[in-house]
């Protein structure tokens, strides 16, 4: 067991663990004619202040601005800068936070679904996906993340390939699983079962499983629900402020968001939670607020 696991399984035995609001979403708002990963190279004191809101706000984990930065992203998305590029400036920025904070703050490495999905192309190879996980999975490692965050699964065997290789670079940095969610509860966006998702990451051995953006707060709540009657591990819990309108307006409020999380706190059932799309640092600090008056998940 490395001794980031240790010293979070530690944390948990005190406290619910509270992570960082929305990354993309923080740096670009309602833009779609930028990449929030390059802003780590252009604009990197904004992606530290970002990081040092989140730190002020309460957060103890805060997560890498690498959600499409693996290879096959990248050049989906047009982007010339390399992996390495990308993950360097992110991490870069992430410890900077970290450094001016004095706190204990864990990096998770944002490890995103890939733009290509294994089980519905047909012009891709699951070795060129695992050769282009492998890129970023040692880049991540080598800029010294503390975990590995392999969020927004949506296809599972996506996540399964990014975990192998995660264990083939780095068998001893803790993996955290967290899928979208569909609008029907119990299923995962690909309609898989969240049932089948627990035994597909357990034999991992993760950190913690859970779910992330998805269709709002209480969707995110009820799921996290189900999880726990499966699996005895910690959950994650990071959900969106709902599905933005056409004005890429969030629905759900600092209030809204903190207290439907309060119903699964006070039911014993959150061990890490923060927030996903639409979210911000304001976010994190009243979910700090309330989280603090309770345990961890046993």
């Amino acid at each position: 067991m490395s001794s980031v696991t240790e010293r979070i399984k530690e944390l948990l035995q005190r406290h619910i663990i509270v992570k960082d609001a929305a990354v993309g979403t923080s740096l670009i708002g309602t833009r779609r004619d930028i990449l929030p990963e390059l802003i780590s190279l252009n604009e990197r004191e904004r992606v530290v202040a970002m990081h040092e809101a989140s730190i002020k706000a309460g957060a103890t984990i805060i997560t890498t601005n690498t959600f499409l930065s693996d290879p096959l992203s990248l050049a989906s998305c047009g982007v010339e800068a390399t992996t390495d590029e990308v993950v360097a400036a992110a991490l870069a920025a992430a410890k900077e936070a970290r450094t001016r904070s004095g706190k204990e703050v864990f990096i998770a490495g944002s490890i995103g679904p890939s733009t290509r999905n294994i089980s519905l192309a047909i012009d891709l190879k699951e070795e060129e996906l695992r050769e282009s996980y492998k890129v970023l999975i040692e880049a991540l490692n080598r800029e010294g993340v503390d975990i590995f965050l392999i969020e927004s699964i949506t296809d599972v065997r996506n996540a399964e390939i990014a975990a192998e290789v995660c264990r083939e670079v780095a068998p001893e940095v803790p993996i955290i699983f967290s899928a979208t969610l569909s609008k029907i509860n119990g299923l995962l966006a690909s309609g898989r079962p969240v049932e089948k998702f627990v035994e597909d990451v357990t034999k991992f051995e993760p950190l913690a499983i859970g779910f992330n953006c998805s269709h709002g707060v209480k969707n995110v709540v009820d799921s996290i629900e189900l999880l726990t009657r499966f699996t005895s591990l910690p959950t994650y819990a990071a959900p969106s402020a709902g599905i933005p309108d056409a004005k890429g307006k969030y629905p759900e409020t600092v209030k809204k968001h903190t207290e439907t999380l309060r119903t699964a706190a006070e039911r014993g059932l959150l061990s890490i939670v923060g927030g996903c799309c639409g979210t911000t640092a304001e976010y994190t600090r009243s979910i700090a607020q309330m989280a603090r008056h309770y345990k961890a998940r046993k």
